[in-house]
């Protein structure tokens, strides 16, 4: 069976004859299969031998009472979405059986229709923390063995470095589709920015490192999110969001790349603070990042994206000029106002007879 046409499973806990024989035909009439048991001692055997993904439960009941049949299903069953039946005088237990981790206290007499609205969200609230904690270890597996690849190949190609940090180069390019010749520009603009900026000459391998691999981390980003051609949505956005830190993690591994690290984690920090991984305001953000930050921009502006067109050299200079204190650095700002267009025009057409890697 697909997972839309599975019987969802309902284990019904109550001691009232009455109650319990409503429950069942309620539940069993609206798809559900449901299991019936009169106490908690009964109900935890039935759980133990079919661990069904919703379960119904009084709190007073013989034999065994609800909160602690509660506390051995958690203990058990940390996905077990369990709602719990109770009377007026019963509300502070019940309150401490969401402590104990109940989906939610309905309370008698039972309105059928608000059971079964709750049943439908808790059953809705575990598959999504299911769905959720699935992909988190589907997460760190993919960043494990990207790691692991990344570091095999250090060691098998250690006295090739430059085709190494191609191949670094190449994972972002192949997930990424049209990246290579933006990541190409970007690091000319960022080294001819760098320079103009005063950046030491024993900096600048670092910070073309950095360029060249700001968005490694997006290995560990689904296709469904990396590519997506309309807006990402709030939870897609958190996820895309991680990709600094994944791509930290990996850098961080490579002993000879670790001066990459200040970019590839800080590439979206914002002089006021408004950016992202760590929230980073001023001069706390690595100078690298602050150069590379206004290179960027300025190639994104000057080319065409799929979400937008591309303006001219002079109207990108003054947008950026414009967010000078708020995105961007105000020195660096001032050092790519004062750089002839010249510099800028010659790497975007050397770029455009580099050939395709």
């Amino acid at each position: 069976m697909s997972p839309a046409s599975t019987p969802k499973r309902v284990l019904i806990v109550e001691d009232d004859r009455q109650v319990r024989a409503a429950l069942h035909e309620v539940f069993l009439s609206n798809g559900y299969t449901c299991q019936v048991t009169a106490n908690g001692r009964e109900g935890l055997e039935a759980f133990e031998a079919s661990r069904p993904p919703l379960t119904i439960t009084d709190i007073k009941m013989p034999v065994m009472d609800g909160l602690e049949f509660l506390r051995q299903v958690r203990a058990k069953e940390s996905d077990a979405a369990i709602i719990v039946l109770t009377g007026v005088g019963d509300v502070k237990v019940a309150v401490e059986s969401l402590k104990h981790g109940a989906y939610d206290f309905i309370l008698k007499p039972v309105n059928m229709d608000q059971i079964l609205l709750a049943a439908e969200r808790a059953l809705e609230r575990r598959q999504l923390l299911i769905e959720r904690r699935d992909y988190q270890v589907l997460l760190e597996r993919r960043v494990t063995e990207a790691t692991r690849d990344l570091a095999r190949t250090i060691e098998e190609l250690e006295s090739t470095y430059q085709a190494t940090l191609e191949a670094l180069g190449s994972a972002i390019e192949t997930r990424d589709v049209g990246t290579e010749m933006h990541s190409r520009r970007v690091h000319e603009y960022s080294l001819a920015l760098a320079r103009a900026h005063g950046v030491p000459p024993a900096q600048l391998r670092d910070l073309a490192q950095g360029v060249l691999l700001h968005d490694i981390g997006k290995i560990g980003i689904p296709d469904a999110i990396l590519l997506k051609a309309g807006p990402l949505s709030a939870e897609e956005w958190r996820i895309m969001r991680t990709h600094p830190d994944l791509g930290r993690r990996i850098v961080e591994r490579i002993p000879f790349l670790r001066g990459a690290i200040p970019i590839v984690y800080h590439h979206h920090e914002r002089w006021d603070g408004a950016g992202y991984p760590l929230g980073l305001t001023g001069e706390a953000i690595p100078l690298g990042a602050r150069v590379f930050a206004v290179a960027d921009a300025f190639d994104a502006l000057t080319f065409d994206r799929p979400y937008s067109r591309a303006i001219s050299f002079d109207e990108a200079r003054g947008r950026i000029r414009d967010s000078s204190g708020t995105h961007f650095d105000p020195a660096v700002v001032e050092t790519f106002v004062a750089m002839p267009p010249e510099v800028f025009a010659e790497i975007r057409n050397r770029s455009q007879r580099w050939p395709e890697r």
